[in-house]
């Protein structure tokens, strides 16, 4: 068998970046950064009050009960023209600039104001609560990285610098078809003996989605020879990676096996992993070919695993793998020392480190389990056990990716 690193790393190996294209913010969410984006002023460019209250010279509030004359008031979007001088202070508001001659400023709590005077009742010290010019992003500075993923607060920040238009790659296009003739649609209302719906295609879809590509829906495909050539070939016009599932294991009903065990750049191997042991990967018309297990479950993992790395790959990304981190045990785990096991699992209280438990059933038909489970509980291969209050690897599969492939 071989390990998910040595899979992963041959994953890696084949995949071509997409190009780049100008996007507007509105479409910037999810996608990789293609170049690195540098600040063109400081933000914030000038020096602004952090708090509601007095702008002050601090040397006039170095003591308790400091009475001060109210000379003029400024609210953020406003200016003023009107200096502090020593003995004065300028009402100001939340990320208003601070007029010329004031270098501090004491929150309105502190304060008592009547008669056109101002009472400092608490001493404070010079530069409290001033925001300087570039004490958030510094002029020239790099900003974010070129293979950066925008999240929210990404594009907000490249608002505040007004880059509206980034460079970012272009979403992969990938081809996605579930394949069996036991598959039926999800809306089927009455399944008759030995069918299922198809619930592989409508996640893996999903998953495309998430990973910041752009899913092509290829539907079911039945096991017929024929048709799969045909859809297969269709796939590798059309997009940039396909994704199947079902039909790469050992039995003498799996097409997607049977259709491309012979081309030359398509292997179907056996992968020290559970769920997802059966694997299948190559190029089908120059395109990346994932062949996943058909178990929902097994899907879920393997895609985890191998396709998202190499989704966010194509874009550029830096980070290709979910982070981890330690927990504990929350109850005896057991597993084949041959596997690296992913234990879909929840977390047990709000402790920390954080205590999990597994979730249900861990067949890899039991998709529900992972759909309640908040990390995978990884459990290295070569560990048979793991008892109560050890600890244990948690791979936050919900969470942005931090690691890359060689940060182990």
């Amino acid at each position: 068998m071989r390990t998910i690193e040595e899979v992963r790393s041959l994953v890696l190996s084949t995949i071509r970046s997409t190009p780049a294209e100008t996007v507007s913010l509105s479409a910037a969410l999810g996608r990789v950064l293609s170049e690195t984006v540098v600040a063109p002023h400081d933000v914030p460019s000038f020096a602004n009050s952090a708090m509601d209250g007095f702008a002050v010279r601090g040397d006039d509030v170095a003591t308790d009960d400091a009475v001060l004359e109210v000379v003029a008031d400024v609210a953020a979007g406003q200016t003023t023209a009107t200096p502090v001088q020593e003995g004065q202070a300028v009402k100001i508001m939340t990320g208003a600039p601070m007029p010329d001659g004031a270098d501090t400023v004491v929150r309105v709590e502190d304060t008592e104001e009547a008669d056109g005077k101002v009472t400092i009742r608490v001493a404070t010290a010079p530069g409290t609560s001033v925001r300087p010019p570039g004490g958030d992003v510094a002029a020239g500075s790099t900003v974010f990285p070129a293979g950066a993923r925008l999240s929210a607060p990404h594009i907000g920040v490249l608002a505040t610098i007004g880059v509206t238009t980034p460079r970012v790659a272009r979403r992969p296009r990938v081809a996605v078809m579930s394949t069996g003739d036991e598959l039926v649609s999800p809306d089927t209302e009455t399944l008759a003996p030995g069918m299922i719906r198809d619930s592989n295609r409508p996640m893996i879809l999903e998953l495309v989605a998430d990973a910041g590509a752009d899913p092509l829906d290829f539907g079911r495909i039945p096991d017929d020879p024929d048709s799969l050539r045909a859809a297969l070939g269709h796939a590798a016009a059309e997009a940039d990676a396909i994704v199947t599932s079902g039909g790469v294991s050992m039995g003498e009903f799996d097409v997607t096996k049977m259709v491309l065990k012979d081309e030359a750049d398509v292997e179907f191997f056996p992968v020290a992993m559970k769920p997802g042991k059966p694997q299948g990967f190559g190029l089908v018309g120059a395109r990346p070919f994932f062949g996943l297990p058909g178990n929902p479950v097994s899907v879920l993992v393997s895609f985890e695993q191998f396709v998202r790395p190499a989704l966010l790959a194509m874009q550029g990304a830096t980070a290709l793998l979910r982070p981890r981190v330690m927990g504990v045990a929350g109850v005896r785990m057991q597993s084949d020392p041959a596997k690296e096991e992913f234990v879909r699992a929840r977390f047990a209280n709000d402790a920390i480190p954080p205590e999990v438990v597994p979730t249900g059933g861990q067949g890899s038909h039991v998709l529900s389990g992972a759909a309640n489970a908040d990390v995978f509980a990884v459990v290295p291969r070569d560990v048979g056990e793991i008892a109560v209050g050890d600890e244990v690897i948690l791979e936050l599969f919900r969470a942005t990716e931090t690691r890359r492939p060689d940060d182990g």
